[in-house]
């Protein structure tokens, strides 16, 4: 039986998704934070996070990363980070969404001095014609000519703290105060940016992968963009669009990513024993596949160098919907931990019929990633 280490009724949210795990090894043992964010009555059931499962940020720590206690934080309903109030053009003022969550230090050692940075995404109240999402399994799907969506137009922002509880929100470039901002009329991105995943690739130099509805293909994409400093981003293009999405020739209708590719998270694997990368250079993707069945299951993809992508495990999914309740639809927005003993345990959301989600965990042999058992 698959089991939940997370649920949004014991928090007393209506769901909760897209967790970011750390593990940090101390003298006297371990310390595990989860970052993580949660729908709530408070946040407008019309906008599109019904679908995407966003609203606010939310933490929780934990002795094994199993059985979790939350942080209370200073939001609504205990949020670490809160939807923006303060104002209203802001990009995040009708809910939000988390994508990663990185420490200035290494993530096996944590020290007092240590400074967060959150890179989360958020949408307004904004709406925009409901056509342009075909697909993007944000609608529900009316028929009026003139219908729209609300809360879609998705940007990436920052924001800093000193304990991970208490964030501070970074001033983008953007005057809606976002910090990577949608592509113009036409291009691939322009609909919205989100699922931020940061990787440290090399000094200074810090890769953003995240992911867009790409419409004119009528599929999720994952796309990069670089940064010298983590706060400043360029970007570079897409770089990912599943098994069947290198170009619109070689779609699969069949592929259990038909839709594309959304939510990832990408990290370079160490060697259990001597600590060092498995491959120089070698990158490592879980990815979240749409199916055309509205399925979504977990992927794995392999890199030399980060941008180009091949698919693993024959094109097949690594995890799929376990037929339980509580993820009998979708598992998604993975994060990978590695555990030190030869061993990787994945975090993912699960989605039940109703739409409710909530999060669950499984491990696998950090020398084979296509073979998972649930806890």
């Amino acid at each position: 039986m698959a089991t939940q280490v997370l649920t949004g009724p014991s928090l007393g949210l209506a769901s909760v998704g897209a967790p970011v795990v750390h593990r940090y090894l101390r003298d006297d043992g371990e310390d595990w934070s989860m970052w993580f964010h949660a729908r709530d009555s408070g946040i407008d059931a019309n906008l599109a996070s019904s679908a995407l499962g966003t609203g606010r940020v939310h933490k929780a720590s934990s002795k094994d990363g199993l059985v979790w206690v939350p942080d209370e934080g200073l939001g609504v309903n205990g949020c670490a980070l809160d939807v923006n109030t303060d104002e209203w053009w802001g990009f995040d003022a009708a809910h939000l969404g988390l994508g990663d969550v990185r420490l200035g230090q290494p993530d096996k050692v944590l020290t007092a001095g240590g400074v967060y940075t959150a890179y989360f995404f958020g949408g307004t109240y904004e709406s925009k014609p409901a056509a342009l999402y075909d697909g993007a399994g944000l609608t529900s799907g009316g028929d009026a000519a003139d219908a729209e969506v609300a809360g879609a137009t998705l940007r990436i922002g920052i924001a800093l703290s000193q304990n991970g509880i208490n964030w501070s929100r970074l001033e983008g470039e953007h005057p809606s105060g976002a910090s990577l901002d949608v592509g113009r009329a036409g291009e691939y991105d322009a609909l919205m940016v989100g699922w931020p995943n940061v990787v440290n690739h090399h000094e200074q130099v810090y890769r953003m992968y995240y992911g867009t509805f790409d419409a004119p293909r009528q599929r999720y994409v994952v796309a990069l963009a670089t940064s010298p400093d983590g706060f400043k981003w360029d970007k570079l293009g897409q770089v990912f669009a599943g098994s069947s999405g290198r170009t619109a020739e070689d779609e699969d209708a069949n592929a259990f990513d038909a839709k594309g590719v959304c939510r990832v998270h990408v990290r370079k694997l160490s060697d259990s024993k001597s600590g060092k990368v498995l491959e120089t250079d070698a990158y490592t993707m879980v990815y979240e596949g749409h199916g055309a069945d509205g399925r979504h299951c977990l992927g794995l993809a392999t890199s030399p160098d980060g941008i180009a992508w091949a698919v693993a495990n024959g094109g097949l999914p690594i995890l799929e919907p376990s037929g339980e309740a509580w993820e009998g639809t979708r598992v998604g927005s993975p994060r990978i931990v590695e555990m030190g003993d030869g061993t990787v345990r994945l975090y993912y959301t699960g989605t039940a019929a109703d739409g409710t989600s909530s999060i669950g965990a499984a491990v696998a042999s950090v020398s084979d990633l296509t073979k998972w058992t649930r806890l």
